[in-house]
């Protein structure tokens, strides 16, 4: 056998490696990094053919998976050696697709090695074990010399890959393309989790689709249950502005749902796929809603101890669902009709304007127009937010969705209680289509969900003392109180201080002291109280 088959246009050892690893780390999935593997020791090593075998399932391999059904097959949990990629001159008819472990054929062979093989002398072969009729074919393709590698990934053995070749292999060659099969290990391993992490995304995807499917049956029109000819006309509106960018005013009493018709107005627009930023201006602290709507710098104010970034700057290229509108300082309200017309806004602190497209979407419980007559509310920012208004009636108005409401209901507390509730009581259901609903939704919710806990079977009763309707079709109203009997709000402050000083003997500090009982710093009762006027006395 010749010792070593070089001529002028023969590659070093070297420029073999670079020209395989080349191949390797250009591959993008498992089938073309094996198969750029096979043919790159095909075309680099001068090999006359070369095969990877990996250890898997039927279930796991391609090809086994694709088997016509009928044809018999080991069981899918079973691992073996699958050939997954092979180039070069074939001996196919020796060396099938499937291997057992314990096989005598060359692939099973160097799996139970788990050790490098470089084989040129036939005495070698026959050492081995090595089928008798693979070596036949060998001989008649001229073969010379075979190398044999097991692929190992942190310890754990993946599969093998081998080659022939009609000339010696140098050991200084056999020692480089052993680096190499680590290296093909490597992309190997890397390219299978590459294909498990597609794998979960792609059910994650699957999963996440037939979740919102389920949600969006669960929920009718993005959350909006009912078929009243008042709530109807409501998503007739949401359908027609949905889609442009006209700021909307939604206005009704508090329960009525102002939330979802702004969440379907979010996702009925070209900006779906971008945020809804939700902010309630009514449960922000007066100092704190700049703050809170526009941002601050780090250092802009007193406990201020890093940067924030505001509503607007977070529903960039959003919606921006502003609620109880109607309850914003006049100051903040001329920052709001800046960013509505200039679409900019700068920092508590900054002098940096900042930029946003943001569409707003706002609610309010009050009556803007007697706020502006009252000058409460600002006219310029009123007829800003008033561009399409959108009244949600209240539940009064369609009790023909009532039954609706209670079997959505009822199919949301028997998963949360795991409660096998199914209806409520006919006697129940016309009390609550009898009601006014002051609280609307809301109430209906909690009333229900408070029957379903004591409910002891299927059939929910309301037990709740409801109450009737008055002869006029209105909700009774509390009495009047005279205006006399009013105090002011200061005068208030004081009687409540003093109350709380006289439970707690004049003791202001500690857990029994009147700051405790108030809920308050004890430096801030002190302040306040230098204010109104109260001396300290002790009972």
């Amino acid at each position: 056998m010749p010792e070593n088959a070089t001529s002028g246009s023969a590659r070093t050892p070297l420029e073999m490696l670079r020209g395989v690893t080349r191949h390797v780390a250009t591959a993008e999935n498992l089938e073309v990094v094996l198969q750029s593997i096979a043919a790159a020791l095909v075309e680099q090593a001068d090999a006359t053919n070369a095969r990877i075998f990996l250890a898997l399932t039927d279930g796991e391999c391609p090809v086994c998976r694709s088997r016509e059904p009928g044809i018999a097959g080991p069981p899918p949990y079973e691992r073996a050696l699958h050939c997954v990629a092979s180039a070069g001159l074939t001996d196919q008819e020796r060396i099938p697709h499937r291997i057992p472990f314990d096989s005598s054929l060359p692939p099973a062979i160097q799996w139970r090695l788990r050790d490098p093989v470089l084989i040129d002398d036939w005495r070698q072969f026959e050492l081995l074990g090595v089928d008798p009729g693979t070596l036949q074919v060998w001989r008649e393709m001229g073969i010379n010399s075979a190398a044999g590698y097991q692929l190992d990934f942190r310890g754990e053995q993946l599969g093998t890959i081998g080659f022939l070749a009609r000339r010696r292999i140098s050991t200084e060659e056999f020692a480089l393309l052993g680096i190499f099969a680590d290296q093909a290990a490597l992309a190997i391993r890397n390219a299978q989790l590459y294909q498990e992490i597609q794998r979960y995304r792609d059910r994650l995807e699957v999963e996440n689709a037939y979740l919102q499917e389920a949600i969006a049956e669960e929920r009718g029109f993005e959350g909006i249950v009912g078929e009243s000819p008042a709530l109807r006309a409501v998503l007739r509106k949401v359908q027609q502005v949905a889609a442009v960018e006209t700021t909307v005013l939604l206005t009704g009493e508090t329960g009525t749902g102002k939330e979802l018709v702004a969440r379907a107005l979010h996702q009925g627009s070209p900006r779906r796929d971008r945020p809804l930023i939700k902010v309630n201006c009514g449960a922000i602290p007066q100092g704190l809603v700049e703050s809170e709507l526009f941002g601050h710098e780090k250092g802009a104010f007193t406990g201020a101890l890093q940067r924030r970034t505001g509503r607007f700057e977070l529903a960039d290229k959003g919606t921006l669902f502003m609620d109880e509108v109607g309850e914003l300082p006049l100051d903040t309200q001329v920052k709001l009709l800046r960013v509505l017309q200039e679409q900019e806004f700068e920092r508590v602190g900054s002098h940096h304007t900042q930029r946003v497209d943001v569409r707003l979407v706002a609610a309010t419980n009050r009556d803007l127009g007697q706020e502006v007559a009252e000058q409460r509310f600002r006219a310029d920012l009123f007829y800003r937010l008033n561009v399409f208004p959108i009244r949600v009636p209240p539940l009064r108005e369609r009790p023909s969705d009532i039954p609706l409401l209670v079997q959505h209901f009822l199919a949301q507390f028997q998963r949360k209680l795991a409660k096998p509730l199914r209806a409520v009581t006919p006697e129940s259901l016309a009390r609550l289509e009898r009601y006014p609903w002051p609280g609307n939704i809301r109430e209906l919710q909690n009333v229900l969900e408070r029957a379903c806990v004591l409910s002891p079977g299927p059939v929910v009763e309301i037990l709740d003392d409801l109450r009737p309707m008055s002869a006029t079709g209105t909700a009774p109203t509390a009495p009047a109180v005279p205006q006399d009997a009013i105090v002011t709000l200061e005068e208030s402050e004081r009687m409540h201080i003093r109350q709380a000083l006289a439970a707690t003997a004049g003791r202001i500090h500690g857990s029994d002291g009147a700051a405790a009982l108030l809920g308050i710093n004890p430096s801030t009762l002190r302040s306040r109280m230098k204010k109104l006027g109260i001396t300290k006395q002790r009972a």
